[in-house]
């Protein structure tokens, strides 16, 4: 088989696993995911899941790290890399002494990789860029203000969707030591919140709000590598990424309705235009080699999302005006610090090739909740990278990590969430360029 009917065969096997990827990741059961764009998703892959998602200064020889495509470079010339990786979650949320205990699963990644060329290594996959999805209600008794006696209000809050995204990168090595890469990507998904507030006398009319919208656009991510080799035992890799920020012309809905038991008794539609944006992004990380067995290394990754451009209902001269503005989010700052050991890499036995990993990261907010920030996000994780050998193979590997993340609120009123994660990853490593000899 060709390179080249190589690559389209891992363009349909992608795109194949790519439905199975969306409809696996369309709800994460977090209130938060109804603010903004819905709970951004974990970049990390199965390499780098039980490091706490460290990885822009790392690449090798059999591993895909998407998030720097400068790595792409380091791509094996033999083999060719599939990877595919799943999570398991349970949560716990409280709020006002009670609690809940929702579990869901997700694909989280589908990807691909080979080298082209002597220095030039591509990829490509998928993978969830955002997730909607929550269904709570609230009730609470109102004053009997007309002399018929208390009545409770309802408010039921569903929302649903997310985006996805879909990449093909390149990674070159134009030197020793020095490597650049750059990610295309499409980006597309649609969200749906919707609220309904009623009351348990049936001649009060209800109240029914539906913010939807729907976003197609590119996404285009450069990355550099640079590695100084302090002495023949220990290296150091710098990696920097820039993601390219642009405005979506697309249009946000935001419908309005005054219902009754069994009629809309009125009505607004309001359609805005231009009405997203993607924020400029950048990262810088370095990681730390000592013999191969111990890796260590420690990302800072920055997303402006600051003057982005979003839709929102805002109070206007005692009115409320649906309308674009550029005060909903805040810029998010994420630091990542993680390691790996493996006991001999150049060891026989297969227990001497088991990568044990561990890491922990902090985030601060991208959106706003009432004109203040919402909750940070503290993980930490563990795993260990199990290979898989056969005669034929010796690279594959199964990736098995867990995670514990802390979502707390500034605001002790509001919703805390703990989420137990168990992650497996499947690399699939291929020699299938090798050139076979007989005698």
């Amino acid at each position: 088989m060709t390179k080249y009917k190589l690559l389209i065969a891992l363009i349909v096997t992608v795109t194949t696993c790519c439905h199975r990827l969306q409809a696996q990741t369309s709800g994460n059961n977090s209130p938060y995911s109804r603010y903004g764009i819905g709970t951004l998703a974990d970049e990390a892959q199965g390499f780098n899941k039980g490091m706490a998602g460290v990885g822009l200064g790392m690449s090798g020889p059999n591993l895909l790290n998407h998030q720097n495509p400068a790595s792409y470079a380091a791509i094996d010339s033999l083999t060719m890399i599939f990877d595919i990786g799943a999570s398991f979650n349970t949560a716990h949320m409280t709020y006002n002494g009670s609690s809940v205990n929702p579990q869901n699963t997700t694909l989280d990644y589908v990807q691909a990789g080979f080298r082209l060329f002597k220095g030039l290594g591509l990829s490509l996959g998928m993978r969830p860029f955002s997730v909607v999805g929550y269904n709570f209600n609230s009730s609470r008794t109102m004053e009997d203000i007309d002399g018929y006696g208390e009545k409770t209000n309802t408010a039921t809050y569903l929302g649903e969707g997310g985006l996805h995204l879909a990449y093909i990168g390149l990674g070159w090595a134009p030197v020793k030591n020095f490597a650049i890469g750059a990610n295309v990507s499409y980006l597309w998904g649609d969200y749906s919140h919707a609220s309904n507030i009623s009351f348990s006398e049936s001649n009060i009319q209800s109240l029914y709000r539906s913010y939807t919208g729907n976003i197609n656009t590119w996404l285009l991510d450069w990355g550099l590598q640079y590695t100084y080799p302090i002495n023949k035992d220990n290296q150091i890799t710098a990696g920097v990424t820039l993601g390219i920020g642009h405005q979506i012309d697309q249009q946000a809905v935001f419908i309005n309705q005054k219902r009754t038991t069994s009629s809309v008794v009125g009505a607004d539609t309001t359609n805005i235009g231009k009405a997203y944006e993607i924020p400029w992004s950048y990262g810088i990380g370095a990681a730390w080699n000592h013999k191969d067995r111990w890796v260590v290394g420690i990302d800072y990754t920055c997303q402006m999302w600051q003057d982005c451009r979003f839709p929102r209902l805002e109070d206007e001269g005692g009115s409320q005006v649906y309308k674009v503005g550029t005060n909903s989010f805040s810029n998010r700052h994420k630091v990542t610090i993680g390691g790996q050991y493996t006991p001999n890499p150049q060891g026989y036995r297969m227990r001497d090739h088991i990568n044990y990993r561990f890491g922990v990261s902090y985030a601060t907010p991208y959106f706003k909740m009432y004109n203040q920030d919402g909750p940070k996000n503290y993980l930490a994780s563990l795993g260990v990278s199990i290979p898989i050998t056969n005669r034929y193979n010796n690279s594959s590997s199964i990736n098995i990590s867990t995670q514990y993340e802390h979502v707390s609120p500034s605001n002790d009123n509001l919703i805390k969430e703990d989420y137990f994660r168990l992650c497996v990853g499947l690399t699939f490593n291929a020699t299938w360029f090798n050139k076979w000899k007989f005698e």
